[in-house]
């Protein structure tokens, strides 16, 4: 690893210190002018005495031990961290003086999330041996996806009692990227699938060896009518004009889309905050829902609409390869302001595509009733909620 010396290194006056430390100066000074004492001026005046030897004796310890050669060894970062996720930071800093140790020494790491520089907790080592290393840790917890900076570490030497404090900066500006929490969702997961299978076009006249029966459905026009349910569609109220239908699915080789809402008001609008919490659940529900998918077999594309109005559009079949790449994309992704961009694309893919439809919804039931439709299974905010199961912290 790499050691780096100081890029900024300076002494500060601790102003309580110094305004104690003129005062009994001034009041031994003063005491010394008078020829007859009464016992409490005697007393105050050996009390001020103390004061002043003790933060004068405490000012020079602070000043032999302040060491101009701190060092400190560069930190291993991850790339990459997902959020809520603990991240160990170890920082090393190394005392190279060969006569003087470091007294009361703290340091305090410096991160930076959306231009704000957040400082850590002090941690603190009554005393670093000459030609020895100190070692501080931080568990780092991102709350916020996106990109952040590991700016660098402040250290500080003192003494207690001492007017001067000297202060060192080591500056690293290591960025890594917080990609959304990683959600466990619940075994359940495959009957969302149950019933979503669309017709598109010419249907085989029976299933096939490896398909196996899913569910029934109502009859669409393109559906095979060998695979209608008779013992089920003579129940209906209005049989035969109404049908249900067997649905046949190979577990294997079914295409899953999965839309993501990113309709979000704008910051004055009431709801706002509301909507951008949901947002941030919804894209981490999302890619949860594609990784435990595409872990059984599904294939699965990713859509959704990003604030400059680009599409983010990815193909996972390969669960190790392609979510991190869906991770990265959504880090960097901002709210649409556009409410149709949505409702596009799932016109689109109703057009293009006979993959099973997943709409992850930003509106709870009695909302959003332009996203609805009929051949797509619209996952509103609760039902997202019921199907989490942990949140990985580690």
């Amino acid at each position: 690893m790499e050691i780096v010396a100081p890029t900024r290194s300076h002494t500060i006056l601790a102003r309580g210190n110094t305004i104690a430390f003129v005062l009994s100066f001034l009041w031994v000074t003063a005491g010394l002018t008078f020829v007859s004492k009464s016992p409490i001026a005697i007393v105050s005046m050996s009390m001020a005495s103390l004061v002043f030897c003790w933060l004068l004796t405490a000012s020079i310890i602070a000043f032999l031990t302040s060491g101009n050669g701190v060092l400190c060894e560069q930190p291993s970062m991850a790339g990459e961290i997902h959020a809520e996720a603990r991240l160990p930071i170890r920082i090393r800093i190394e005392n190279p003086s060969s006569r003087w140790p470091l007294l009361f020494l703290t340091a305090e790491l410096h991160t930076m999330c959306d231009g704000l520089i957040l400082p850590s907790p002090k941690k603190f080592l009554g005393i670093l041996p000459i030609r020895t290393i100190g070692e501080f840790e931080w568990y780092l917890t991102s709350r916020k996806r996106g990109e952040n900076h590991l700016l660098g570490v402040q250290a500080e030497t003192s003494f207690p009692g001492s007017m001067i404090q000297r202060r060192f900066y080591f500056a690293f500006d290591l960025p890594f990227t917080c990609l959304p929490t990683e959600y466990v969702l619940s075994s359940n997961i495959e009957n969302l699938l149950r019933g979503q299978r669309r017709s598109v076009g010419h249907q085989p006249s029976g299933p096939a060896a490896s398909e196996e029966f899913v569910g029934v459905r109502e009859y669409r026009p393109g559906d095979n009518p060998r695979n209608v349910c008779m013992s089920l569609s003579t129940r209906l109220p209005d049989f035969p004009y109404q049908l249900v239908v067997r649905e046949f699915q190979d577990p294997t080789d079914s295409e899953v889309c999965v839309v993501l809402d990113t309709c979000v008001p704008p910051e004055a609008a009431p709801d706002a905050v509301l909507m951008r919490y949901r947002l941030e659940k919804a894209i981490s529900f999302s890619v949860a829902l594609s990784r435990q998918l595409c872990e059984r077999k599904h294939a699965v594309r990713f859509l959704a609409s990003n604030q400059d109005g680009q599409v983010i559009d990815v193909m996972v079949k390969q669960p190790h390869r392609d979510i991190p790449i869906l991770e990265r994309k959504l880090s960097r992704l901002r709210p649409s302001r556009n409410p149709d961009a949505t409702a596009s694309l799932i016109r689109q893919q109703e057009n293009r595509s006979d993959a099973i439809l997943l709409f992850v919804s930003l509106n709870n039931p009695n909302r959003g009733k332009r996203f609805r439709s009929d051949s797509s299974l619209w996952i509103h905010p609760e039902w997202q909620a019921s199907l989490i199961q942990e949140v990985k912290s580690q």
